[in-house]
C-alpha cells in the first residue's frame, strides 16, 4: 500500500471516530426527562369517561385457571376476598383456590359489583357501581342499601363511619365533565358531609402539580388550533344530555380513599397523622394525603413519576405502596416510595416489563411476611411475589365470558385468624 493511500485511510478513520464520539456525546447530554411525550390529542382522549372492559382481550384455555403456582413454604397464608365480576357475588377463597364462603344479593338490580370491603364482623360493604352502596351481613342478609353514584372504593373509620367515592357531572368549559365526590357517611350509610372536587379546583391546583390537569391540555389545544376549542371537542353539550351519547370527560378520576395507619412517620410529621385520608387522582398522576377534618391537601406526589396510578396504601414504616399502571410506557410496576424524599425504595416489574401490564385498575397489598400480593386486573390474575421478585403464588380467574377471562378489580388477603372464627360459626 502506498504511503499516500495509507494517510488518506488514517484521516478517514479519525474523522469517522470523531463523528461517532460527537453523536454519543450529544445523546448523553439529553436529559432523561426529554423523552417523547404523548401528544395532546392522545392525552385528551385518555380523559374521556369510557366504560371499563370486563374481560381480557385474548381468548384463554379453560384448563389454565385457578391456583397455578403455590409455594407453600414462601407464600403468606390466608384467605382471599374478591368480587365475581359476572354475578352479584363476592367470595372468600383459600390458598388452594377453594371457595369457602360466598355473599350474594341478586334482589337489588341492576347490579354492578365492582369492589367490596369486609368488616371484622364478617359484614360486607358492596360498591354497586353508580347505583348503590350496600351492606350485607355474613349470611347475605341485607342490612341497608343507599342509592348513590358510588364507585371504586370505600373505607371504614375507627368510629364506624365511612368514606366512599362518588361522582357528579357538570358542564365545564363547554363540555360535560365528571368531578369526583368524597362522601362521609355514618354507620347506617346516611350522609354526614361531602367534598366535591369541582368546588376545590383552585385549592387542588395549588397543592398538586398541574402538568396533567385537563385545563392545561385544553389550553394547549386551543393555542395550537386554527379553530375554537369547542370545534376540537365535539362533546360540547348541555348537562341534560348526560344520558345521551355525548362525550363526558373525567377531570381527576379518584380511585382510592384509604385511612393512614399509625406509623412513626405520623408521629413526627403532622401531615401523615393516623386517620388522615390517602387518595389517588388517576388522571393527574398523583397520590395525595388529605386532612380528615378540613379536607385540605397536605401532601401530593407522582407527576412525572406515575402514569395512571391506583390504590396507594401506607405501610407500617411510613412508605407508600402504589400500583403504577404505566399507560403511556405500556408496562405496569409496583413501587414503594418514601413520601419525604420521593425516593423509590422498592420496585417490582415483569421480566420483560411488558409481561406485566394492566392499562386500568389494579391493586397491591403488602403481606405480613413481607411479600406483595398483586392484582393484575387486565389479565384476570392475581399473584404474590417475594421482595426479590420471585412468584410464590398465582391464581387465574376461572370465570370466563365467551372464552375470555373475566377481569378482577381487586383482591385482598386476610390472615387466617381473621377468617377462621367466622367460618366456624
Amino acid at each position: 500500500m502506498s504511503t499516500g493511500r495509507a494517510a488518506i485511510i488514517a484521516v478517514v478513520a479519525v474523522l469517522t471516530a470523531l463523528v461517532v464520539i460527537l453523536a454519543v456525546s450529544r445523546r448523553s447530554q439529553v436529559p432523561p426527562t426529554e423523552k417523547p411525550q404523548p401528544d395532546l390529542g392522545r392525552r385528551l382522549e385518555r380523559l374521556r369517561s369510557l366504560p371499563y372492559a370486563t374481560v381480557t382481550p385474548e381468548m384463554v384455555e379453560p384448563s389454565e385457571a385457578g391456583v397455578v403456582i403455590y409455594d407453600i413454604e414462601r407464600a403468606c397464608p390466608g384467605y382471599n376476598l374478591y368480587c365475581s365480576g359476572v354475578k352479584p357475588e363476592a367470595y372468600l377463597m383459600n390458598m388452594s383456590g377453594e371457595i369457602v364462603h360466598t355473599w350474594t344479593y341478586p334482589e337489588i338490580t341492576p347490579w354492578r359489583w365492582r369492589a367490596v370491603e369486609m368488616l371484622d364482623s364478617g359484614d360486607l360493604l358492596v360498591i354497586n357501581k353508580q347505583y348503590a352502596l350496600i351492606k350485607l351481613d355474613w349470611h347475605s342478609n341485607l342490612v341497608w342499601s343507599r342509592p348513590l353514584q358510588v364507585h371504586h372504593d370505600v373505607t371504614v373509620t375507627e368510629d364506624s363511619t365511612m368514606y366512599v367515592l362518588a361522582t357528579a357531572t357538570t358542564r365545564y368549559r363547554g363540555v360535560l365533565v365528571k368531578f369526583d365526590v368524597i362522601l362521609h357517611l355514618d354507620s347506617l350509610g346516611e350522609e354526614v358531609e361531602r367534598w366535591w372536587s369541582y368546588d376545590h379546583l383552585d385549592e387542588i391546583g395549588r397543592a398538586c402539580d398541574k402538568t396533567s390537569f385537563l385545563d392545561g391540555i385544553l389550553d394547549s389545544l386551543q393555542e395550537n388550533s386554527q379553530g375554537s376549542m369547542t370545534s376540537r371537542l365535539p362533546a360540547a353539550a348541555d348537562p341534560a344530555s348526560i344520558d345521551s351519547k355525548a362525550h363526558i370527560y373525567d377531570y381527576f378520576h379518584l380511585n382510592t380513599v384509604n385511612l393512614l395507619p399509625p406509623t412513626p412517620l405520623g408521629e413526627e410529621d403532622s401531615r401523615f397523622l393516623t386517620g388522615n385520608l390517602l387518595v389517588c387522582f388517576r388522571n393527574i398522576n398523583q397520590v395525595a394525603v388529605m386532612d380528615r377534618n378540613t379536607m385540605r391537601i397536605l401532601w401530593a406526589w407522582g407527576e412525572g413519576k406515575l402514569e395512571w396510578p391506583h390504590y396507594p396504601v401506607m405501610l407500617e414504616g411510613g412508605n407508600i405502596l402504589i400500583y403504577d399502571n404505566g399507560v403511556f410506557r405500556e408496562y405496569s410496576r409496583i413501587i414503594e416510595v418514601n413520601p419525604l424524599t420521593g425516593e423509590i425504595e422498592w420496585e417490582y416489574r415483569g421480566d420483560p416489563p411488558e409481561t406485566f401490564y394492566s392499562e386500568t385498575r389494579g391493586a397491591a397489598q403488602r403481606l405480613p411476611n413481607g411479600n406483595t400480593l398483586i392484582c393484575d386486573s387486565g389479565s384476570g390474575r392475581v399473584f404474590e411475589v417475594t421482595k426479590e421478585g420471585d412468584t410464590v403464588w398465582e391464581w387465574l380467574n376461572p370465570a370466563t365470558d365467551e372464552g375470555h377471562r373475566v377481569q378482577v378489580v381487586r383482591m385482598y388477603r386476610f390472615p387466617p385468624g381473621a377468617i377462621e372464627p367466622l367460618l366456624a360459626h
